[in-house]
């Protein structure tokens, strides 16, 4: 029994893996972001612990996740933390960056001076004396680009390491437009691009000149800093107007994934940006006090987003999701009712009665929240519920405006929601 319990645990592994491999589509970008479906690891729920930095998926199925507190391996169900055992001065410390190349190595930055590498199963670290790296990010051949404070930025591929540029001001983010410019983003001094192995000053709209994220889409570029989101070219940038509740938000992480939506980390949530406009969710559960610093996406279309508190995934499904799974209002659900112009009136066991309209649920404020609704009934163009605690002859009339009272009364008035 022991083995054959040994045996299906591995086989139920083997199954997430290949899911993870698959190609699918990416999130359906008519959805709101609350009607994804959400998965969360926090320390609570299974996950080690630390800031996630970085994500990344090897060819193996496995989603690696690179925190402060060193780099884990997930295999669907388990954590488990990795040491590089063969380089002894690697082992435990911060990983920084994560990302795979065309030829599906691991390559991880730790916190330091160094860059390692997963080849053939085995960690190696990767000499080209470059003592102070600082940033690396894909190209667009299937390579790597690495920045140096000593020694410039690099582009390393299969076979060659090519410089491609001097050496310049701390440089956090980097990327690679479709014009063949690399652009580096500085902790202080703003963003660069080089051609031709010179490296070009580009600040015309962009105020802040710590550059923490780069997005190349075609030869445009999305930046990221520290009061908001701007895009542009070589010629200058100009910033996107994101909801003005946000105010002067640091975007921290950018993401385009393979329907063209732009995923957006920032210190408040996670936006993201389409043809239909910009939506916005706070993702609490595992962002906490902190950002979202990691957006990716993997084979199956699925987004996997790092925050300060743990891992976070969402994903589409076959139903709409319109609560968010830390709203406790929601956790039991009662009676519903689809009345002819196409409202969900919902009741949860915890009581109240909610309304929910172009995707967006509200509460139906004549009905106080503690008031148990027991059933929901229609009629063609009416519909009636029955509450306990209410006086049977009061009826609460919902129509196109905030319900009103009528005492006594047992007519049921056409298009309208009747509560007994």
């Amino acid at each position: 029994m022991i083995c054959w319990l040994k045996q299906t645990r591995w086989t139920l592994i083997g199954i997430v893996l290949a899911g993870l491999v698959t190609d699918a589509r990416a999130l359906d970008p008519n959805r709101l972001p609350p009607q994804y479906v959400r998965g969360q690891w926090t320390t609570e729920t299974g996950f080690p612990g630390g800031a996630v930095n970085g994500i990344a998926q090897t060819a193996d199925g496995y989603l690696w996740i690179g925190t402060d507190r060193g780099l884990i391996r997930f295999d669907g169900f388990n954590f488990r933390p990795v040491s590089f055992t063969s380089i002894a001065a690697a082992s435990n410390v911060p990983i920084m960056q994560l990302l795979t190349d065309a030829g599906g190595k691991l390559w991880i930055r730790p916190q330091g001076a160094y860059l390692v590498r997963q080849k053939d199963r085995k960690f190696e670290s990767v000499r080209y004396d470059l003592p102070a790296i600082t940033a690396l990010s894909k190209d667009n051949h299937g390579g790597v680009l690495v920045s140096d404070i000593v020694q410039g930025a690099f582009r390393f591929t299969a076979d060659d390491v090519q410089k491609l540029g001097p050496s310049s001001p701390p440089v956090i983010s980097m990327a690679e437009t479709a014009d063949g410019k690399a652009w580096l983003g500085t902790l202080g001094d703003g963003l660069f691009f080089l051609t031709g192995g010179r490296a070009t000053n580009v600040n015309a709209g962009l105020p802040d000149r710590k550059i923490n994220s780069l997005l190349p889409i075609g030869e445009e570029l999305w930046v990221g800093t520290d009061t908001g989101l701007y895009r542009g070219n070589g010629n200058g940038f100009r910033r996107l107007e994101l909801p003005s509740f946000l105010g002067n938000v640091q975007v921290l992480s950018l993401l385009r994934d393979r329907d063209s939506n732009i995923w957006v980390g920032t210190t408040r949530g996670l936006l993201r940006i389409n043809g239909k406009g910009i939506s916005f969710s706070e993702e609490n559960e595992f962002r906490g006090d902190g950002g979202i610093n990691a957006l990716f996406e993997d084979r199956e279309g699925n987004l996997w987003i790092g925050g300060a508190r743990g891992l976070g995934r969402i994903r589409d499904s076959a139903f709409v999701t319109y609560s968010s799974v830390s709203d406790r209002r929601f956790e039991q659900n009662g009676p519903v009712y689809v009345d002819p112009e196409g409202r969900t009136w919902l009741a949860p066991t915890r009581g109240g009665l909610y309304v929910l309209r172009n995707g967006r649920v509200q509460a139906v404020t004549s009905i106080p929240p503690n008031e148990v609704v027991y059933s929901i009934n229609g009629w063609a163009d009416v519909g009636r519920t029955s509450t306990r605690g209410t006086d049977p002859s009061t009826i609460s009339q919902r129509c196109d405006s905030e319900p009103e009272l009528y005492k006594g009364k047992r007519t049921r008035p056409k298009q309208c929601l009747c509560c007994l």
